[in-house]
């Protein structure tokens, strides 16, 4: 296999692959940060409501928002969504830079390659 193939074959459809798995892991972290923030804006709002219109419901709703919030953020961090999405950022980053190095000794900067190759 050439190495012209093996990066439109290989490495390529690998680097898209773990873009699209950052970015989507990114998208879950970011909308559950969203949801535990509006949890607690509408904690705030129905706080605010019930010192004027004094109703055991608002503090009882109350009590389930910050539940709820209080549950998507610990599904957040026990899933690590956010350090997922690094980690597939940074294996795309290594392919990329793998990439280059194949293409650099491909076209010629051979010494350079070979001396990027050891601190890779």
């Amino acid at each position: 296999m050439e190495t012209s193939d093996y990066i439109q074959n290989r490495v390529n459809t690998n680097i898209r692959h773990f873009e699209e798995l950052s970015k989507k892991y990114h998208r879950c972290h970011v909308a559950f940060m969203i949801a535990v923030f509006s949890c607690l804006i509408g904690v705030v709002i129905l706080s605010v409501i019930y010192l004027i219109i004094p109703v055991i419901w608002f503090i009882l709703s109350s009590c389930v928002l910050v539940l709820a919030g209080l549950f998507l953020l610990f599904f957040d961090v026990l899933n690590n969504y956010s350090s997922k999405s690094l980690e597939y950022k940074y294996k795309a980053n290594l392919l990329s830079y793998e990439k280059n190095l194949y293409q650099a000794k491909e076209s010629g900067f051979k010494g350079f390659a070979f001396r990027c190759e050891r601190f890779m």
